[in-house]
């Protein structure tokens, strides 16, 4: 590089420039270049020849050289792509600039690393403190302040206790704190702190000793991370964790779930809802749900249309649905159940279990239009994995209690099973009514050893096959041995309910066992084929009923197998009564059931005849015919007795028509005589409906009496539809179509369901007396049979209350809006030559009012 204005000047000069350590360039009027120095051309990172002449702009096109003599700095690229940062000061004279450079790069990379770690320290989430060799605090970050509260001016150089107080149990944790902290070398440690406003709060301490040359000996940086849902979500894992491995029931556990998530989530209500194998929910666990919610969920069918909860386990993905009112999915009920709680969204998760089948949803309800947040999926997650293990624990108790409780081979009831159920019921209202049947098989041991052992297994679930169907909907069968059956039954009349025990000599039990034997030996006289080949066997009965039960289980079962023995003294192949009296009482049962053929072919059996008339008007609505049998040696025998024996003798078809053409004629002679009698009702029995010639009867029997067939009305009971619903609905549309009326007799006794009714073509439904009798004392009577007469009035039948014997009942029925009423209050069942007379007397009274009724 030329350096024309110093050429002529001393030469000292410019090695006095070259020597110095700053660079610096002088600029002519013109702005070139007129002289630089080594130290400037090494800075600037050029060579010495490339810059004389030229312009300051073009070899340093960042200086300001309008800045004067105020510092001021610019960068400048250097060849391999590094920055270097310069310090400029510029003199102006009169014909040239003097500038001044010094190398700022290490003080500007200083000075930026250390913004760059005070942005990073204040924008970090973790707290963070530094503390001096006293311990004092004396910075702290806005983390700092959002975690704990505590503003700068609160903490400053006041001791770090300040910031780290806890209750009394966390003192040792403190303490330890304190230890290390002296010590002033890096550890870590994880503590219980409060905030400014009270809040508990979790906090992972990582203290480090700062070492650089700069800070204050003793200087330590403390970071502070927010652990509080960790701890709690850890701490609902070992509680939930405890409950499982403990005794705890299973909703127990399902509902300390919902709480403890309810806990530390409490912007949230939670549920798990199960699903059965029937496909029908159940809410196995709830936090803070309502009852109501409960019951509106419990039994309904689980599907893609049934609330947030029936479409996760459906689909078997979660489903998120932010308001509630608008979902299609949400029936109205379901709405109504939470709409009281203000809730808005639903989130429901299905719970999978290993084998990959969905069992039901864990679901959290919101109180607005939200999605759930990442640290409740992490929640859920870990309770999914809780509701997998608890659902899969409980299914394996329930098959070890299968396995404790049941047979093996039979999947019947077992021994264990029996003596825990008859436990249960000694010495309570179960107990009056029980009868107790055991059946053992007849020369088994010589069975199992010509069949072989597989043999013998087909042949005990073949028997069990028969059993079950001989046995009543409400009676169990259990295998109590080898060889050996047991059947659990009443007395015949509703299950354990009123008036099971009003025979008090257990003879109403007797006809009831006795059907029931005879039913299991006719089921066992055929051959069954095992392996292909025939095989029979007898069966040996004994019965145990009323009061020879005695007071306890093991008397029960003592009698029990003393009645077995007797029958199979007696040969096998037949049944025995612990009691002498009850044995005889079967023998009887032999006896009526040859006499009661000849008592229906001698006409020794007559119809009497109840009315049924209005509550409110009096006016006759019809009568019921009723069947009687006086026999010369035996007196006066009760329906309850020979209309059984009438179905075990297989005569209850021929007793069936008989009735029915003694009421129509008996009804042709009313019409006769101008008697206003508007229909009669015969009862026919579940044997009659299956019988495809029924209607085929009734029409011959009113072409033969001549009456119309307004004028009958069919009664059939709950039991009859239930026993073959196809043929009964067959035969019931049939008999309609002949115009007669069909009527369903005591009603709420059986099965029935509203599917059923509407399928049935009645027009009249029958209240049974059970609860009329209770209606004026019980209030769930009253609802039920309020709900009855409701159900009628829209389904455009006509509604017969039974049993009818108190004002009080009638004045209630009639407040109820019961169109027809019966029973002894209005009068007793009449000899059909007698009704004539009891017409003209009730219509005489009915003209001055209900409340002055003739004596019945």
């Amino acid at each position: 590089m030329e350096e024309p204005a110093l050429q002529n000047g001393p030469s000292s000069l410019s090695s006095v420039l070259n020597a110095l350590a700053d660079g610096v360039i002088m600029v002519d009027v013109a702005g070139m270049v007129a002289f630089a120095n080594d130290a400037a051309i090494a800075m600037c990172g050029a060579q010495a020849a490339s810059w004389g002449g030229r312009p300051v702009g073009e070899v340093l096109p960042t200086l300001d050289l309008a800045s004067g003599p105020t510092p001021h700095e610019f960068s400048l690229s250097l060849p391999g792509r590094s920055v270097r940062w310069l310090e400029a000061v510029v003199a102006s004279g009169e014909a040239a600039w003097i500038v001044t450079l010094r190398d700022v790069t290490e003080a500007v990379g200083q000075r930026e690393a250390g913004l760059l770690y005070s942005t990073v320290v204040n924008r970090t989430d973790r707290g963070v403190m530094v503390l001096d060799a006293l311990d004092r605090i004396t910075y702290v970050n806005p983390a700092f302040t959002h975690l704990l509260g505590y503003r700068p001016e609160d903490v400053l150089l006041r001791d770090v206790s300040v910031a780290l107080s806890a209750e009394e149990a966390d003192m040792p944790v403190l303490r330890e704190f304190r230890y290390n902290l002296r010590a002033r070398r890096p550890f870590e440690i994880d503590l219980r702190a409060r905030s400014r406003a009270g809040r508990e709060i979790w906090l992972s301490t990582a203290v480090s000793p700062v070492r650089d040359d700069g800070a204050a000996d003793g200087d330590v940086i403390v970071l502070l991370a927010d652990e509080t849902q960790a701890m709690e979500l850890q701490g609902l894992r070992q509680d939930v964790t405890t409950a499982l491995s403990g005794a705890t029931d299973f909703t127990d556990v399902m509902s300390l779930i919902c709480r403890r998530v309810e806990a530390i989530s409490p912007d949230v209500m939670v549920s798990i809802l199960l699903v059965t194998e029937q496909g029908t929910a159940w809410m196995a666990g709830r936090g803070a749900m309502p009852e109501r919610f409960v019951s509106a969920c419990d039994g309904m069918s689980v599907g893609p249309m049934v609330g947030t909860c029936g479409a996760a386990i459906y689909s078997g993905h979660e489903v998120l649905t932010p308001d509630i009112e608008t979902d299609p999915r949400w029936t109205p009920e379901l709405r109504d159940g939470v709409r009281p709680l203000g809730v808005i969204a639903c989130w429901s998760v299905p719970v999978r279990l290993r084998d990959g089948t969905v069992a039901g949803s864990l679901a959290l309800y919101f109180r607005d239009r939200r999605e759930p947040t990442l640290w409740q999926r992490r929640v859920v997650d870990a309770c999914i994995h809780f509701c997998t293990l608890a659902i899969e624990q409980e299914r394996a108790r329930a098959r070890i209690a299968q396995l404790a409780h049941y047979d093996a081979v039979t999947g019947l009831p077992n021994r264990t099973w029996l003596r825990d159920h008859l436990a249960s019921l000694q010495g309570g209202p179960g107990w009056c009514g029980l009868t107790l049947i055991a059946i053992d098989l007849d020369q088994f041991r010589t069975l199992r050893d010509g069949l072989g052992g597989g043999g013998a297994d087909e042949l005990l679930e073949r028997v069990a096959g028969r059993l079950k169907r001989a046995v009543g909907r409400n009676d169990t069968l259990i295998r109590t041995g080898e060889d050996e059956f047991s059947i659990v039954t009443g007395c015949g009349r509703t299950p354990m309910g009123p008036g099971c025990c009003v025979d008090k000599d257990g003879f109403l039990a007797v006809d009831h066992a006795s059907v029931m034997a005879g039913a299991i030996l006719r089921a066992m006289a055929e051959p069954l084929v095992i392996n292909g080949l025939p095989v029979t066997s007898g069966v040996s009965i004994g019965i145990c009923a009323g009061s020879e039960k005695g007071g306890t289980v093991d008397t029960l079962l003592r009698n029990t197998r003393i009645a077995v023995s007797r029958a199979r003294d007696a040969g096998g192949n037949c049944y025995r009564f612990f009691s002498p009296a009850m044995n005889q009482r079967a023998h009887d049962r032999v006896i009526l059931s040859s006499v009661l053929g000849t008592a229906l072919s001698s006409e020794r059996l007559r119809l009497v005849y109840q009315p049924q008339v209005s509550p409110h008007t009096g006016a006759i609505h019809g009568v019921e015919a009723l069947a009687r049998w006086h026999d010369p040696v035996r007196g006066n025998i009760s329906p309850v007795r020979f209309i059984p024996l009438a179905e075990e003798a297989g005569l209850i078809e021929a007793l069936g028509e008989w009735a029915l053409r003694q009421a129509c004629g008996q009804m042709a002679q009313w019409m006769a005589d101008g008697i206003a009698i508007p229909s009669v009702a015969v009862n026919l029995s579940a044997r009659h409906f299956r019988d495809p010639g029924l209607p085929a009867m009734i029409a011959a029997i009113l072409q033969e009496t001549g009456i119309p067939p307004g004028r009958l009305m069919v009664e059939m009971t709950e039991s009859t539809m239930i026993a073959d619903m196809d043929s009964t609905t067959e035969a019931a549309r049939a008999i309609r179509a002949l115009g007669v009326g069909l009527s369903m007799d005591d009603f709420g006794t059986g099965f029935s369901t509203l599917a059923n009714l509407v399928n049935l073509p009645l027009n009249e439904v029958k209240i049974d007396r059970s609860f009329v009798d209770g209606m004026d004392r019980v209030e769930e009577s009253r609802q039920i049979v309020n709900a009855v007469i409701g159900m009628g009035r829209n389904l455009g039948m006509s509604i017969v209350a039974e049993g009818v014997e108190t004002k009080e009942q009638l004045a209630l029925l009639d407040e109820l809006g019961c169109p027809v009423v019966q029973g002894f209050l209005i009068s007793h069942p009449l000899e059909a030559q007698l009704l004539p007379d009891w017409v003209r007397t009730w219509q005489q009274s009915c003209s001055t009012g209900l409340t002055r009724l003739p004596a019945a």
